[in-house]
């Protein structure tokens, strides 16, 4: 009896750190993601077609999310140094938009945070957060990763991208 407590132990405590590590890496090269309109958080209407031509790193995350509030500094700052390069973030959550608003204040998010109410994460084949997509400036989905997207991670794909 131990032996199988044990082992539902251990195969618990490796899907967790699957998880929460963000080991998962997937590739999605060559795919295109369904264009999508939602509101920002001030009401303007935003398309991910409007991208088209720059490369657009796409975050499906939320507020209650711990390993999305550990890469939020980073693409704050990844955003900052790329912005005038051709490289725009788009950050999307089916939260309420008084909860982003208060979180983006909070933690200084400096790009576009768009408010899912039309079931994009469910279009998209979000299944778990974070999770990020490197878009090219064809609109082809290059990289992906669910899970915590580290700076340096962040950083090549987008270097990849230019």
């Amino acid at each position: 009896m131990k032996e199988k407590l044990l082992a539902v132990i251990t195969v618990l405590a490796i899907v967790s750190l699957f998880v929460f590590t963000g080991c998962c890496f997937r590739t999605d090269s060559g795919r295109s993601g369904s264009d999508f309109t939602l509101k920002d958080i001030n009401g303007n209407k935003v398309s991910l077609s409007e991208y088209r031509g720059e490369i657009v790193v796409l975050n499906f995350w939320a507020t209650w999310c711990p390993p999305c509030r550990e890469e939020i500094p980073d693409f704050i700052e990844v955003f900052d140094k790329y912005k005038d390069r051709g490289v725009q973030f788009l950050g999307v959550s089916n939260e309420d938009v008084n909860t982003l608003r208060d979180f983006i204040s909070e933690y200084g998010i400096n790009y576009t945070v768009l408010v899912d109410d039309a079931g994009v994460m469910s279009e998209w084949g979000i299944d778990a957060i974070p999770t990020t997509f490197i878009i090219d400036r064809e609109g082809q989905i290059i990289d992906s990763k669910v899970g915590t997207m580290t700076r340096d991670q962040l950083e090549n794909a987008i270097e990849d991208a230019l």
